[in-house]
């Protein structure tokens, strides 16, 4: 049997004395003190976590201490007691710090992947999976919850702008109805909004709102028919869900993908305020534009409704809040591009 020395400060004394330890396969070890001997089973000794290049350290059930070198006998030890399996992983990696620091910064990199490739397309998975109830739910959850905070007026049911929003909506459902999803109800309301202005926007059951405000600042039917597209768009792709699930994060997603339907409570709050402060991505909102844009000129029109809508609404917002079709997005430069380059494929013959 192999033995390790050690120094061993006797029970209840700060005496120390040179001692000798060795073990057995059931991790019984064996204290050779002069020529007396010390027995301990595994419940009867504890071994401190490593530290650095300190010595190993065995406190015993009599009150003995035993410090010794670190080496192959006293990890067999720790090995074959129960638990202790973060303290030693601690103790490898401060062994293998380098080894340590990849590991973390390989993590952070696992980190930004999964945020910023993964979850977008698990959240666009989920958000598709939703049940209509649940979307019907938050959307009717939104707007109650517009009228009560006053953010939404009275409903428009009639006159020149109701009629004039009336038939741009059922010309822009006609214009995509190959692309439509069965899933969605689109209907269209309309209310008066001082508080908020000219503002349109989509909720997740295919409700789309459009203030009177907004009405108003369209100079043509076309214009308010390009902004219908630009929220079919938001509809069809569910991007009101997938910002909300890829802004709740990890556990949510987690909650829903395992059928805890409990958990889209915490969408009825975040609905609202992301359909009026339009925390959508860029890249939702180019999306959105290239919709409306292609649907416009396949139509046999342009995208110039598109362009001259968007720069109404920025010019609406100067001094005021941000509107919903370019809070937060794309500059206006950068959206009007897109449109270009789109109307340039398109005489292109480009797809």
């Amino acid at each position: 049997m192999n033995e390790q020395e050690g120094i061993y400060y006797l029970p209840a004394s700060s005496e120390c004395v040179t001692a000798w330890l060795s073990a057995d396969e059931h991790g019984e070890i064996r204290l050779r003190v002069s020529e007396e001997g010390y027995s301990y089973s595994r419940n009867e000794y504890e071994i401190e976590p490593k530290l650095g290049n300190l010595p190993r350290v065995f406190r015993f059930r009599d009150g003995g201490r035993l410090e010794t070198s670190d080496s192959s006998l006293v990890r067999a030890l720790e090995n074959g007691r129960e638990g202790g399996g973060l303290l030693r992983l601690v103790s490898w990696m401060e062994d293998r710090w380098p080894m340590a620091v990849a590991s973390i910064a390989g993590m952070a990199l696992f980190v930004f992947v999964f945020l910023e490739y993964a979850m977008p397309a698990i959240a666009n998975h989920l958000a598709h999976e939703v049940p209509q109830a649940v979307r019907e739910r938050i959307s009717e959850e939104s707007l109650d919850s517009f009228q009560r905070m006053n953010v939404l007026g009275e409903k428009i049911t009639e006159g020149e702008d109701f009629e004039l929003a009336s038939r741009a909506f059922e010309e822009a459902l006609a214009m995509v109805a190959g692309d439509l999803s069965p899933e969605y109800n689109y209907e269209l309301h309309i209310h008066a909004a001082p508080a908020i202005g000219p503002n349109a926007f989509a909720l997740p059951s295919g409700a789309i709102v459009a203030t009177r405000e907004f009405l108003e600042l369209c100079e043509t039917e076309e214009q308010v028919m390009a902004v219908f597209l630009h929220e079919i768009a938001h509809v069809e792709e569910q991007h009101g869900l997938r910002s909300v699930l890829q802004n709740t994060g990890v556990f949510l997603i987690l909650s829903i993908a395992l059928g805890d339907l409990s958990s889209m409570g915490g969408l009825l709050s975040s609905v609202p305020s992301l359909a009026l402060e339009s925390r959508y991505s860029q890249a939702f909102e180019i999306e959105a534009d290239t919709f409306a844009g292609r649907q416009l000129i396949e139509s046999g029109r342009s995208a110039a409704a598109m362009k001259e809508i968007l720069v109404l609404l920025h010019r609406g917002s100067e001094g005021g809040e941000m509107l919903e079709l370019i809070s937060s997005h794309p500059s206006l430069g950068k959206r009007i591009d897109n449109l270009e380059a789109i109307e340039a494929a398109e005489l292109l013959g480009a797809p």
